[in-house]
């Protein structure tokens, strides 16, 4: 029993690791299952040794607390005496390998979070907190992880599709979205960016839709829901709907470009400037 523990437990606490820490928490999502197990045997090794430092370190004044295993305690680590294995040391060293697979990665991610964010946005919510603002100091600070993180996963894996989108939220940019069907939508990104998400939808706020010729395959727009999200928020007509409401989600099957949309490049390449004059520059 002790000897498939050792098999199979690091290799739990490897796995367990590598989903929750973010330095490899989007790679492996697009790994076949042979690479994610050898990946999660190679972290589940050093949890182990890890572990098993600690174990040693501590094992004296931890199991002797214990009055069972008392009686025990009349090894040490790799000896055996009588043909005896140290088994209450073993116990410990597999138990801190879960535990430690388990809570390390949240606590790599914590310590990359506050490297990672800005040192005075960091100071300024951490003031607004303290004085009393409602500013969600703990969510905001590991946003800037998961993100940093999510552009390393991207560029590592050359997701080309996710790039452009985490660009779209990153400089708060439309995004221009041509289904195959030459259904065009213009709009924000909503939805989270995940490489790994074998979902493969994308959702946004449209902004204004219209089709693409099938002769020459310029756009053409024919709606725009601006007036229509200022009726939701200004308005007493539509007051009981929120924007929200009016998302879009697309299957990446479904798309068959993406492009970043800024309205003044737009116009300025049209013959027709003013084909979108209703539309926000910003």
């Amino acid at each position: 029993m002790l000897k498939a523990a050792f098999a199979l437990i690091p290799l739990m606490a490897g796995y367990v690791f590598i989903s929750t820490w973010l330095a490899t928490r989007y790679l492996i999502k697009r790994e076949d299952s042979q690479k994610l197990y050898i990946r999660a045997a190679f972290w589940g090794l050093w949890l182990f040794l890890l572990a098993f430092a600690l174990s040693y370190q501590i094992k004296d004044s931890i199991l002797l607390e214990l009055g069972f295993f008392h009686s025990l305690m009349d090894s040490v680590p790799f000896e055996a005496k009588n043909d005896k294995v140290d088994t209450p040391f073993w116990i410990l060293t597999l138990t801190t390998t879960l535990l430690i697979g388990t809570f390390g990665g949240y606590l790599l991610n914590w310590f990359y979070a506050v490297w990672v964010t800005p040192k005075k946005k960091l100071i300024n919510i951490i003031l607004d907190r303290l004085t009393g603002e409602k500013n969600p100091v703990l969510s905001e600070v590991y946003e800037h992880a998961r993100r940093d993180s999510i552009k390393k996963a991207i560029n590592v894996m050359n997701a080309d599709l996710e790039l452009i989108l985490l660009r779209a939220m990153e400089e708060n940019m439309p995004v221009c979205v041509t289904l195959g069907h030459g259904k065009v939508y213009v709009g924000l990104i909503t939805g989270s960016i995940d490489p790994g998400d074998k979902r493969d939808m994308l959702r946004i706020l449209p902004l204004v839709s219209g089709y693409r010729k099938s002769d020459d395959y310029k756009i053409t727009f024919t709606t725009s829901y601006i007036s229509l999200y200022d009726l939701c928020t200004k308005g007493k007509e539509l007051d009981h709907l929120d924007p929200s409401k009016f998302e879009i989600v697309f299957p990446h099957c479904e798309i068959k470009s993406v492009n970043l949309f800024d309205i003044n490049a737009y116009n300025a390449s049209q013959s027709n400037s003013n084909e979108l004059s209703n539309f926000p520059p910003d």
